[in-house]
Formats: C-alpha cells, sequence, structure tokens
C-alpha cells in the first residue's frame, strides 16, 4: 500500500510541527487516515480548496479525519496562489503554533506539500522566533526540497512578516 510521507519540521513547546503532500485517496483513503493517526498526529490543516479537493478524491477527507479523532481545518489557498488577508493568516498561524505548543501534532498539506505548505508552516514557525529565510530553510531541509514553490509566496511572507509576528498570542 502506498501512503504519504510525514515531515517532522519542528517540535514546538509540546507538540510537534510536520507537513506532507496531500493524503492518498483512492481505495487506500480510510488506511491512509488510520495511518496518519497512528503516527500521533492530533490535527491535520488542508490548505485545499474545496473543488480541488473534491477533484483529488479528498472530498471526505473532514469525516476521515474525525473518524479517527483527528482534529480537521480548512485553510483553503488557490493552488500556487497566496492567502486572501494578511490579518487572517497571521491570526491562523498564530492559532496553530499556539495548539502546537500546547501539545498538538499539527500536520499541514496541500495538493504537493510545497508551495501553500512551506507558505503555512513557516508563518508558524515565525510564531516561534524564527525570521523568514530560516523558517523556509528549515522547512525546505525537512521536506528534502526547497518550500515555497513560487517567488510571490516567498515575497509575501517577507513582505508581511512584522504584522505576522506582532499578532497577539
Amino acid at each position: 500500500m502506498i501512503h504519504s510521507k510525514i515531515y517532522q519540521v519542528k517540535k514546538i513547546g509540546l507538540g510537534c510541527l510536520s507537513v506532507m503532500a496531500k493524503p492518498v485517496s483512492g481505495e487506500f483513503v480510510e488506511q491512509e487516515f488510520s495511518d496518519i493517526a497512528a503516527q500521533g498526529v492530533d490535527c491535520i490543516v488542508s490548505l485545499l480548496e474545496l473543488r480541488e479537493a473534491n477533484d483529488i478524491g479528498l472530498k471526505l477527507e473532514q469525516s476521515l479525519a474525525e473518524k479517527n479523532s483527528i482534529e480537521f481545518i480548512s485553510f483553503p489557498i488557490p493552488d500556487r496562489g497566496l492567502p486572501s488577508s494578511v490579518s487572517q493568516f497571521s491570526d491562523f498561524t498564530s492559532k496553530l503554533h499556539n495548539d502546537i505548543v500546547s501539545g498538538k501534532h499539527t500536520v499541514i498539506h496541500c495538493r504537493a506539500g510545497i508551495g501553500r505548505t512551506g507558505l503555512v508552516s513557516a508563518g508558524v514557525l515565525l510564531h516561534s522566533g524564527l525570521n523568514v529565510a530560516e523558517a523556509f530553510k528549515l522547512v525546505s531541509q525537512k521536506r528534502g526540497t526547497l518550500v515555497p514553490d513560487t517567488q510571490e509566496q516567498q515575497d509575501w511572507l517577507f513582505s508581511h512578516y512584522k504584522r505576522i509576528i506582532s499578532t497577539p498570542k
């Protein structure tokens, strides 16, 4: 059976930040979520848009996660795109950071686990004291490929860094 690899990025506080490509879909989708739970994941964050999730066979991702006692959070960002709001991104990444510090093992994914995933996971790391370059470097090292996917995604995080880290914890 094929299953998705979870890449542990950093232990933060009592929890852990991880990233992955989209969960395996199709005939092995139920086993995939059972395997994710068995790896100690408490929360899965999908950055897929609804239509994209449906197109790649993850229409039931939320129910499969919940069936395996995994919290499911959707924060859609267009493929190869940018978040629609800096303040929502900042609040969201701050919340994820706080949940991880409190003990959650959180895994973030988009389709390939590079662009949007790199952007959001780096955003979480900003709240733990890393700067943008350090955050992208760490995620890239742990993921085994350069993140994020586009120069626009990289530029976006650099240009909004100060606003993101000024979000109250």
